[in-house]
């Protein structure tokens, strides 16, 4: 029935606010009996014995999510996909200038998780003092075959302008591409993900890759946050056998990535190591200058 101007503009009573004030109570009810059974069924799921997660007890939207990780992998460089202006491309094109490369995987309408890993990729870049296309690439692809150059487009804008370096848009490449090039390389990463039909949505995990000149996998990064010295330390790991500052030898030096931090820590060891190192250098160097004193004593 079609509520008239009338209806609308007549004076509540109050058991029309007793009415609306059940059906508020009623709501808050259904909706804290929901979030208490995900939370039982998240619980459920979860094993802390063994830290795994029972794939059975979880809810079907989540079943294929997760990453699984393909360490010295490669990913296959001779996909074809089109760039943020309707280009067909190679994934390798990207891999041609000899520059490691941080990737990630997104879909451009997304209303949450992509918008926060791409935030946290700005501002982990922008802390980081180097830039997209001169120290490495950054290429993040779409997971819905649907998107095109505009929607990569219009993500690319936003996010080169919040980087705040515009010479970054020749480094930072957002693509598209058909279901079986999206597919060849989400399995190369061991990245799965879910589409919900209903909501027309994906579910995914937060997730950036490192890869070599060469395609080869180096290293996963988890979350929204990625410190730069996370990154940094990742992409110097991809960088292979290509020569490296006496700043960046140090750096990799000191840290280590730890599995279960899904991060990089400071090695204390070699940390100690090292100082032991310029400690002994220091003193050598001092009681040489004593000794050259002595000597030039008459």
């Amino acid at each position: 029935m079609t509520t008239t101007p009338i209806e609308r503009n007549t004076p509540r009573t109050g058991l029309d606010r007793g009415i609306s004030r059940r059906r508020i109570r009623a709501g808050s009810i259904l909706w804290a009996l929901a979030f208490t059974a995900t939370l039982t069924h998240a619980q459920t799921a979860f094993d802390p014995d063994t830290g795994t997660v029972n794939q059975e007890a979880l809810p079907p939207a989540l079943v294929d999510v997760g990453v699984d990780e393909h360490l010295e992998g490669t990913v296959p460089l001779d996909l074809g996909l089109t760039d943020e202006n309707g280009k067909p491309v190679k994934l390798g094109d990207f891999f041609l200038g000899g520059k490691p490369v941080l990737f990630n995987f997104a879909y451009y309408r997304c209303p949450m998780l992509c918008n926060l890993v791409l935030a946290g990729m700005v501002e982990g870049i922008r802390n980081m003092a180097w830039v997209p296309g001169k120290e490495f690439e950054v290429v993040t692809l779409s997971i819905d075959p649907k998107e095109g150059p505009e929607q990569a487009s219009a993500k690319k804008k936003t996010h080169i302008e919040a980087l705040g370096s515009p010479e970054a848009a020749d480094g930072w490449h957002f693509l598209t591409g058909q279901p079986k090039a999206i597919a060849a390389l989400t399995e190369a990463l061991g990245f799965r993900y879910h589409y919900n039909r209903a909501t027309d949505d994906f579910s995914h995990t937060a997730v950036v890759f490192t890869l070599s000149p060469a395609g080869k996998i180096c290293r996963y990064l988890y979350g929204i946050r990625y410190p730069p010295t996370d990154l940094k330390l990742a992409l110097l790991e991809a960088k292979d056998n290509q020569a490296l500052s006496m700043g960046d030898k140090l750096l990799m030096f000191c840290y280590h990535y730890d599995p279960k931090a899904k991060g990089y820590v400071l090695f204390a060891q070699n940390f100690m190591r090292g100082s032991g190192y310029l400690v002994l250098a220091a003193m050598l160097g001092l009681l040489g200058w004593l000794w050259m004193r002595k000597g030039m004593r008459p």
